[in-house]
């Protein structure tokens, strides 16, 4: 049985993809695994005029942690719900853990504000997408789990052998049951090449099982677009492979793809080549 590992910060976007993340497992299967990497606070919080001793500290994030299962267990008494809890920066914790697991991916929550705020709410984030070589499945801070039954690839059609992690894909397909949109975003053709139409050849060979949707979108804003798209076309779930040098290039630097995770309407999971 395949995990589905949730970070929990106790914050009010990490419970909510915990609770996405539980209905996710509901419709494919597997076990939710929560887990808080626990840092002890430079300032402990008073109790009766006493500071909270640092054991004392952490074991209320332990109990925390364990009352969140218990919630989420009794909402769904057919998914085994466990909970774990390290010492420890959350990267290096969740980088160990999916060494030492069967994860199928980390499911995390994000908030979408102003340009100042996304800097630090979607640092760790960020960071565990980056770095982590399993799936993260980014849920936006209000999106609402719907069952998915259609699933939106994004690509740009370049050296699709290599970047698209079609094993994956295909994984994702066939655990969901969902409908593949293979989708290309490319304001006016300026992303064309003389290897684009075999490059998008290799791609239906790729999926021709599944008889995926194809749809090239004309849209100089690709965040935008994307997002037209999955609400025309009722899209549960976006898919990017960030990469070196295609469309969605530098994830980390204000490029399109994190646009896309801060702003789409819809969960976006980052698959790495």
């Amino acid at each position: 049985m395949k995990t589905i590992l949730v970070p929990i910060d106790f914050s009010s976007t990490s419970l909510n993809a915990a609770s996405y993340a539980l209905q996710y497992a509901r419709q494919v299967g597997g076990k939710l695994m929560l887990m808080h990497a626990y840092r002890q606070p430079l300032l402990f919080p008073l109790y009766q005029g006493v500071e909270v001793s640092p054991e004392g500290m952490r074991e209320i994030k332990k109990k925390e942690l364990e009352l969140v299962a218990n919630q989420l267990a009794e909402l769904e008494p057919l998914i085994k719900v466990e909970h774990m809890m390290f010492d420890g920066e959350l990267v290096d914790v969740l980088t160990s853990l999916t060494d030492a697991m069967q994860v199928a991916f980390i499911v995390m929550g994000i908030t979408g504000a102003g340009k100042l705020k996304e800097r630090y709410i979607g640092s760790n984030t960020l960071a565990v997408a980056k770095s982590c070589k399993v799936p993260v499945l980014i849920v936006p801070e209000n999106a609402v789990f719907t069952r998915i039954n259609d699933i939106g690839l994004t690509t740009d059609f370049r050296d699709v052998i290599k970047t698209i992690p079609d094993h994956i894909v295909s994984e994702l397909i066939k655990s969901t049951g969902a409908r593949l949109h293979v989708l290309n975003v490319d304001f006016k053709n300026r992303q064309w090449t003389n290897d684009t139409p075999f490059q998008s050849g290799l791609v239906e060979t790729m999926f021709q099982q599944y008889h995926p949707q194809y749809h090239f979108i004309d849209k100089q804003d690709m965040v935008e677009g994307l997002n037209e798209y999955a609400n025309k076309f009722s899209i549960e779930l976006l898919l990017v492979i960030p990469q070196k040098h295609n469309l969605i290039e530098k994830i980390f630097s204000g490029s399109h793809t994190k646009e896309l995770i801060f702003h789409s309407d819809v969960p976006v999971m980052v698959m790495h080549e």
